[in-house]
């Protein structure tokens, strides 16, 4: 997996390129789709941070942004959106035409025998 970690205004701290590796690592492991990402951060005028990413997983590419006063907030906010995307193709691939949908497990129930 190719990770792109850009500051527009400064340079990417170290603890900062670490949350979005680990981020990024943990949805791969947990969708096995993810085949690039580009992870943008920027200071607006005032005191927000706004994080924007674009994710190419397999046949789709993938936006969300996110703006917070706190940079990790709004770290924390975009993973949430990319994965919410994530599990929605991982959704789709698994319940296509011709493959087994899931079924759900019924409910056992209880054999009393008599004697």
């Amino acid at each position: 997996m190719n990770i792109n970690i850009t500051n527009r205004n400064d340079k990417v701290s170290p603890a900062l390129r670490d949350k979005i590796e680990s981020w990024l690592e943990e949805s791969q492991k947990r969708y096995n789709v993810i085949t690039s990402a580009q992870v943008t951060v920027e200071k607006s005028n005032g005191k927000e941070e706004i994080v924007e990413a674009t994710i190419h997983a397999t046949g789709k590419d993938l936006f969300a942004k996110a703006s917070e006063e706190n940079l990790f907030a709004a770290l924390d906010s975009l993973a949430h959106k990319i994965d919410k995307q994530l599990a929605k193709i991982r959704d789709i691939q698994t319940n296509k035409k011709g493959s087994g949908i899931p079924v759900m497990a019924e409910p056992e129930e209880e054999i009393v025998e008599e004697e």
